[in-house]
């Protein structure tokens, strides 16, 4: 699991734009809801818990309007991960104050530091290049958006193949 890359852990279906919020409580519910639905059996409100639980111990808001909550989920079956783009900034309680607006999470299985560490290194160098973030910023679909965070090339005006 070391070589997991965002795109292991994301799908299109996992990408929502211009999302109305006005909490970090409801981003993160909104986010648990995503990622239940993405394995049977995966409670959304043990989500939110396991996220809301991280939280506690400190903001995961990394500064100019992001935050990467994340956790670790035992009988969680892979790393799974979402991403909200929020139609206006939100407090997530970030050491710069500037409110969030891009919201990826990350949930590993109990014992998959390695996985979290892996998807937590490339989030981050991503969101810390100004044009990357710009670009996930005015991107005008969920497709693209989800081109930009997996690297992937895709044809906006054709399907995305998953496998």
């Amino acid at each position: 699991m070391n070589n997991l890359t965002i795109a292991d852990i994301l799908t299109p279906g996992q990408v929502k734009l211009d999302i109305e919020c006005t909490s970090k409580k409801r981003a993160l519910e909104m986010i648990s809801q995503i990622i239940a639905g993405t394995q049977e059996k995966l409670e959304s409100w043990l989500v939110f818990d396991t996220l809301v639980a991280r939280e506690r111990l400190g903001s995961t808001a990394v500064g100019r309007g992001i935050a990467i909550p994340h956790g670790k989920l035992a009988g969680l079956e892979k790393p799974v991960g979402a991403f909200l783009r929020l139609k206006a900034g939100i407090d997530f309680d970030s050491a710069d104050d500037l409110p969030v607006r891009l919201i990826f999470a990350i949930l590993v299985p109990e014992g998959g530091e390695s996985a979290h560490l892996a998807i937590l290194g490339q989030l981050a160098r991503r969101f810390s290049d100004p044009e990357f973030c710009m670009a996930i910023r005015d991107a005008q679909s969920s497709e693209v958006v989800f081109s930009l965070l997996t690297r992937k090339i895709v044809n906006v005006d054709e399907p995305i193949e998953t496998s």
